[in-house]
């Protein structure tokens, strides 16, 4: 024999195939119908109910051996294959997937019980009438022999109505497809929409959730790679320029034909240029740790009023050429909060030092203390002696600078306020930037206490 055809047997008696459930269901069928005409004949006449089983038991014999062959193959497939019966029928498969799941949803449990339930009833009445009128007098044979066209026009309208609805949950599924694809293409704009069943209009919902956070990941992947671009470019330049002053007037003090004033005054601004490239580098690792979300806070019961006058009583004298004044307004003497005292002091100490930098000349800077329920609101204003045209989020990306230029003659590491707004929110709190015309504003909201 061929090997083929021993390959295509052996599948065939290792599977369910969907002829062979067309053939039980068909002998089913030819079996009920023959009992109810035996028991309708048998209810006028035994004796010819018996004669007629006597000359039908050949062929009865016949489809009763080949029914058995089939349910028993059937049964015989399925507790072999318990997990995964091997089936070789769409139809069937869907049948199994339907009854198998269709139970557990409640918005396909109460059609599937409806379906099974009309079906059980229509089995039933079409049997009782059978059984009882016999083939002629069955109620349904003389309902589409009395009205031939009215019955027709219903089965028709039954058929369209049916494909109807299965062309209507084909096209809903087309349509999400095709709303997917559109996704995979790039296309996030255009909304899947929907008008059908609770389920389906959910479905679109949840793809178009879906689409939508994908949309924002993809936008976040690229503005995160345009930072990572100018982080880098940043992080060049900033230490580039010192490094290479440093190497420049190293080259020079090498020179032998230096005065001594001049080798001072060369060591000085050695001096100046390396300890700027110290602070930057310390910024960087600053910036990295707190990042990393390693840092343990150290909370203790402090005043942030004395927090703030210690950070101007320190650094008021940077720029004092500038003649910036400080004036601190709270309508309390002191707020006490849970905070890292070292952290809170570097945090409020770059916004001391950034109001200093680019504040007007002879102008002051305000800072307000107010406490807000559960918050302390810290406000801090001046009037910038540059033109703000930045974006305020923007200012708190690392290496941001709010007059834009790397060659500012403010120097700086453009970490301050990153490194700020990180501290504060590792306490829980929220930073805000704002500005109206030339008045730079910036607000800290920190929890008074840690819970």
């Amino acid at each position: 024999m061929d090997t083929r055809l021993k390959r295509k047997i052996k599948l065939y008696f290792s599977s369910i195939y969907l002829v062979d459930i067309i053939i039980v269901a068909l002998i089913t069928l030819f079996l009920l119908s023959a009992l109810g005409d035996y028991i309708q004949i048998n209810r006028s006449q035994h004796s010819l109910a018996v004669n007629r089983i006597k000359s039908d038991l050949r062929g009865l014999i016949f489809l009763a051996a080949i029914y058995v062959a089939f349910i028993t193959k059937i049964i015989f497939i399925l507790k072999k294959n318990q997990n995964s019966p091997r089936i070789q029928s769409d139809f069937v498969n869907n049948v199994i997937f339907v009854i198998k799941n269709g139970f557990h949803y409640k918005e396909t449990r109460s059609k599937l019980i409806i379906s099974i339930a009309l079906a059980l009833i229509l089995l039933i009445a079409y049997l009782y009438f059978l059984a009882t009128g016999g083939y002629e007098n069955n109620i349904f044979v003389k309902f589409f022999q009395t009205y031939p066209f009215k019955g027709s026009v219903f089965v028709i309208i039954i058929l369209f109505f049916t494909m109807m609805y299965a062309l209507k949950k084909t096209l809903d599924i087309i349509v999400v497809n095709d709303a997917l694809r559109r996704v995979s293409e790039g296309n996030l704009q255009d909304d899947i929409k929907l008008d059908g069943s609770p389920a389906i209009k959910e479905l679109a919902k949840n793809i178009n959730l879906i689409k939508a956070g994908y949309k924002e990941i993809l936008e976040d992947g690229v503005h995160n790679e345009k930072l990572k671009t100018e982080l880098i470019s940043n992080v060049s330049h900033d230490l580039k320029t010192p490094l290479t002053s440093i190497i420049n007037y190293v080259n020079i003090l090498k020179n032998s034909d230096i005065t001594e004033e001049e080798r001072e005054e060369y060591l000085l601004i050695l001096e100046r240029k390396s300890l700027k490239l110290k602070v930057l580098i310390e910024d960087l690792f600053e910036m990295s740790k707190i990042n990393s979300g390693k840092i343990k806070l150290n909370r203790e019961l402090i005043d942030i009023l004395s927090l703030i006058h210690q950070g101007i009583g320190e650094y008021s004298t940077l720029y004092e050429e500038k003649n910036i004044s400080f004036k601190v307004t709270s309508e309390e003497d002191a707020v006490y909060m849970e905070l890292d005292g070292k952290m809170m002091s570097r945090a409020l100490e770059n916004i001391i030092i950034n109001a200093l930098k680019y504040s007007m000349s002879n102008t002051r800077v305000y800072i307000n203390v107010k406490i807000d329920g559960d918050y302390v609101n810290v406000g801090v204003k001046n009037i910038a002696n540059y033109e703000m045209d930045f974006n305020e989020d923007e200012m708190f990306e690392r290496f941001a600078r709010g007059d834009k230029s790397r060659n500012s003659k403010v120097e700086g590491s453009g970490l301050g306020l990153a490194i700020t707004k990180s501290i504060v929110e590792l306490h829980g709190g929220e930073v805000k930037i704002k500005k109206e015309g030339d008045m730079f504003k910036i607000y800290l909201m920190l929890p008074i206490n840690k819970g």
